[in-house]
């Protein structure tokens, strides 16, 4: 009996306590946590991060303010580019396998960006996309009633593959705080926004493509792109735009228990 009580209030301290976070309460991005992303791509090969990003990533356009990560897309030349944004991410410095990761984040209003939350393998030895990706929230100006999550997998582009669930919502998505994530277990990834899953992919999802999501941890990515294959045509007048984030936290697998299904 005692064994029993002690496992259980073990497991309510590990759902209680993130084992990752960042609630962004100091004045400055936490180097600790975070790295910034720098350029268009075309420094790996990779022009336009692959997607026909319109952005050049500047570390100066992610700052702290308000207890929140502000993340903004300008209309401003850099090198080649006629707009600037930026991309932080956790690689070498945290990643997990399985768990529940989440957001609280409040999207701009306008079209022709592409914020984004999302997940790359740490340690990645093959190419894009043989060892998968998870895209927690993307979300686009155009279709601003519209929030997507996906994962990618397949061979080598041009025979990559993809698999996304979309919410559709009344309202738009953008100008307010809403919290987004996943639950991702052994052979199972549950999206969810506002603690009410909306789509969950699992191997039978995806045959005949191996699943590739229970072989290594991923890291976190979190940034705004400008334009693209997503984020469509930029409105210079809508620029600026940001995207915050209230905080970002991962809990253990098996904390998600009080998610409703869709």
């Amino acid at each position: 009996m005692l064994l029993l009580v002690s496992t259980g209030l073990r497991a309510e301290t590990a759902c209680s306590t993130p084992m990752w976070q960042d609630e962004f309460d100091g004045d400055t991005v936490d180097n600790a946590k975070w790295q910034f992303v720098e350029g268009d791509g075309c420094d790996q090969d990779l022009c336009g991060w692959g997607n026909d990003e319109k952005q050049w990533y500047l570390a100066k356009n992610a700052r702290i303010e308000a207890g929140a990560l502000h993340i903004t897309g300008q209309r401003e030349r850099s090198h080649s580019r006629w707009y600037t944004s930026a991309k932080l991410t956790t690689q070498g410095r945290f990643a997990a396998q399985y768990g529940r990761f989440e957001a609280r984040m409040k999207i701009p209003k306008g079209d022709g960006f592409w914020p984004a939350f999302w997940m790359m393998p740490e340690g990645q030895q093959h190419g894009w996309p043989l060892e998968g990706e998870i895209d927690i929230l993307e979300w686009t100006g155009h279709e601003p009633h519209r929030i997507i999550g996906a994962i990618h997998f397949g061979d080598l582009p041009p025979d990559n593959v993809h698999y996304s669930e979309t919410l559709r919502a009344p309202a738009v998505w953008s100008g307010q705080f809403h919290t987004y994530g996943i639950e991702w277990s052994p052979e199972r990834i549950a999206w969810y926004v506002n603690d009410r899953i909306h789509g969950v992919a699992t191997p039978a999802d995806i045959k005949p493509w191996p699943w590739v999501f229970d072989e290594k941890s991923f890291y976190l990515i979190v940034n705004m792109a400008v334009g693209g294959t997503l984020g469509g045509k930029v409105v210079p007048e809508d620029l600026p735009a940001t995207v915050e984030f209230d905080w970002i936290r991962v809990y253990a697998e098996g904390c998600g228990t009080g998610l409703s299904s869709p």
